[in-house]
């Protein structure tokens, strides 16, 4: 439409009508045409057929339109500038207007305005009936209640949930049941009705054919006053499945599927707390030893299936009512509810069981475990608390050489804190120089000569004085410090050896212990091979002593070591043997030169019956397999008398001289 045509039109300010032929279109499209001034003031309007014309002259746009948008923007308008919006008139008739505001001069506007009255509630008549045709496609199921007298009213709308339910779509008198609840849930509904007609928006959930159930009450208000409550239902089974699922995930190991650390904290506050306390007489730790030189050795993976084998062991012996945990890592808890007399009894079958080989990617692993065990005294205690001291039994036990039951009490309280000061120390032993190597003699049993020593570590505490390796090697193992001393002796002994021969010294063979975590490592032979370079060390001197323990984890693979040590001219020994597990059948296999009788067997050769019996046959099977016999311990010449008549080559022990210290024993090497 032409500006100048409505100029034209609205030529004079107090017109109140339109006579042109031309005009008759926009009457019957029914659009109002009106002039305004500078201060939206309406001067002219058209005979707008819905409205009285007289009405407007004199009245501003915003005293004519209720306007949804409109916050003085026409100020900002410049000349040709254009403004639209929608509005609802505020005088005569509900009519709706889209509205267009144009600036033709300083102080002039037009104002377009066609009425979508009709457009409008066709449209909502007709999403009025998408409405109620969507509303039976939805999930949910929607209701509303109403109280017209004691009892509430629930109109049944729709939704495909009410169908899954079977709820037909009708009115219930609430009346003191429902079919889709039962009769606790129906008690619990009425009350939060209660609760949503005094305007509090209300949650509520139940069960029903084994449907998880949501409602949502939502209070209507008219006047001040709530006149209905909208409920919408909601299907949460698979939700709740779900929150099922995260919570047993909260509360359950991965690897094993046993209750977690924090369901055993759940389950011993309950314990303490309830009557159920009665019931509790233990709590035990089971930690399996030496699970991380197997991680070490094979990866993660295979130390996560021994983990998993462990677990499946223990869940055999451990019943009801008692409870299996994986507190972590290697560690089990046992919750042990039941009479007191059974639980030394499971702890013995549990040993037992660990015990057993495991049979893993064709090799044959080993493992024990130590078992730490805090009887409950039937006094509350924190939970927290009653898990550290079955710990405290349990580290305790495992510095103390582990794969046995160690049961808590206050004394060991009072060690074990003392054993921590240790570890303090001995990460400190290093920097300040506190390690001595002695060495205790290797004798020849007919010439009574020196022909080789044994490196023994000592620490000499700066303030505590001498610290026996009874102690301090068992906490460096725990504490991950064994490779430490380990490479330290080695290097030391190496010194030594050299500057024995410089002082003129006729060489003999320096054996150094190595411990079993330490020959599983994968860069073990590395780092001898490093320091024999390093310190110029002859290998053909150097002994490594093995213990038999060592082997039981990775026969296999100690045996492939074993035979690279060989071959770099070193020779070998299996030190302690008679206490360990592993088979006879493996003994022709092992590549090595030496084989040394424990003490336990040398010092009681008198006292314990089958002593003789025994070491005669360790002599006989050694030469059988052309290996040399070395007896540990010999401190009377009883003893020597005994394995000298059954030709054993060596000896070490007390009777020829305790370890001396390296410049002691220099002075005798040179007389040897």
């Amino acid at each position: 439409m032409r500006r100048d045509f409505l100029m034209d039109m609205l030529d004079t300010e107090n017109d109140t009508s339109f006579n042109s032929d031309d005009f008759q279109v926009l009457l019957k499209q029914n659009i109002l045409i009106a002039k305004a001034n500078s201060d939206l003031i309406i001067t002219s309007i058209n005979a707008f057929s819905r409205l009285i014309p007289e009405n407007w002259i004199g009245k501003t746009i915003t005293e004519l339109f209720d306007l949804e948008k409109f916050h003085n923007e026409w100020l900002l308008l410049s000349e040709g500038d254009t403004w639209r919006g929608q509005g609802e008139l505020r005088l005569e008739l509900p009519i709706q207007l889209n509205l267009t505001l144009t600036k033709v001069a300083e102080d002039t506007y037009i104002v377009f305005g066609m009425d979508v009255t009709e457009v409008i509630e066709t449209i909502e008549e007709d999403v009025e009936a998408e409405y109620k045709q969507k509303l039976q496609h939805t999930l949910n199921g929607i209701f509303t209640a109403t109280k017209p007298n004691e009892h509430y009213l629930l109109s049944v709308i729709g939704g495909k949930l009410l169908d899954k339910l079977q709820i037909s779509s009708s009115v219930y008198v609430m009346d003191g049941s429902l079919e889709w609840m039962d009769d606790k849930s129906y008690s619990t509904f009425t009350y939060k009705l209660d609760e949503a007609f005094k305007g509090n928006e209300q949650v509520f959930k139940h069960t029903y054919d084994g449907v998880d159930i949501y409602t949502l009450l939502s209070p209507i208000e008219k006047d001040g006053e709530i006149v209905e409550v909208l409920g919408t239902l909601m299907d949460i089974t698979s939700f709740e499945e779900s929150q099922k699922q995260v919570s047993y995930l909260a509360t359950h190991d991965a690897l094993t599927g046993l209750p977690n650390r924090l369901k055993l904290l759940s389950d011993l506050e309950n314990f303490i707390n309830e009557d159920l306390r009665s019931n509790l007489s233990a709590v035990i730790i089971c930690d399996l030893d030496r699970l991380k030189t197997i991680n070490d050795t094979y990866g993660q993976l295979i130390g996560d299936q021994v983990i998993e084998i462990a677990a499946r062991r223990l869940k055999e012996i451990v019943s009801e009512p008692s409870i299996l945990y994986r507190l972590g890592g290697d560690e089990f808890v046992i919750i042990y509810r039941g009479t007191d007399g059974k639980v030394e009894e499971l702890l013995e079958e549990m040993l037992h069981y660990i015990r057993q080989p495991i049979f893993i990617q064709n090799k044959d692993l080993y493992i024990t475990a130590t078992a730490g065990v805090y009887y409950y005294d039937h006094i509350e205690k924190r939970s927290d608390e009653l898990i550290n001291r079955a710990s405290i039994a349990v580290h305790y036990g495992k510095i103390k050489g582990g794969n046995n039951i160690f049961r808590y009490n206050d004394t060991m309280s009072k060690k074990y804190n003392e054993l921590l000061l240790v570890e303090s120390d001995l990460r400190k032993a290093f920097q300040l120089n506190e390690f001595r190597l002695h060495y205790q003699p290797k004798v020849d049993v007919d010439t009574n000569k020196i022909v080789g020593v044994e490196a023994l570590i000592r620490w000499n505490h700066g303030k505590k004085g001498n610290i026996p390796p009874s102690l301090f090697i068992p906490v460096a193992e725990e504490i991950g410090m064994i490779q430490d001393i380990d490479e330290w002796v080695l290097e030391e002994a190496c010194n030594q050896f050299n500057r024995w021969v410089s002082s003129g010294v006729e060489p003999i063979m320096i054996a150094v212990n190595v411990s079993a975590t330490e020959l599983q490592q994968a860069d073990f032979l590395d780092r001898v091979r490093n320091i024999i370079e390093k310190t110029g060390m002859d290998p053909n001197y150097l002994e490594i002593e093995i213990t038999e323990n060592s082997i039981l984890y990775n026969t296999e693979e100690c045996i492939d070591r074993m035979r690279q040590l060989r071959e770099m001219g070193i020779s070998l020994a299996i030190d302690d043997f008679g206490t360990g597990y592993s088979s006879m059948g493996y003994l022709p296999k092992f590549p090595i030169n030496f084989l040394k009788i424990d003490q336990s067997f040398i010092r009681d050769i008198c006292n314990e019956t089958g002593n003789e019996e025994i070491i005669k046959a360790m002599i006989q099977l050694a030469h059988t397999f052309g290996l040399k016999v070395v007896a540990e311990g010999v401190e009377q010449e009883t003893a020597l008398s005994f394995i000298k008549n059954e030709k054993c080559d060596y000896y070490q022990g007390y009777f020829f001289s305790r370890p001396l210290e390296a410049e002691v024993l220099e002075q005798q090497l040179l007389l040897n």
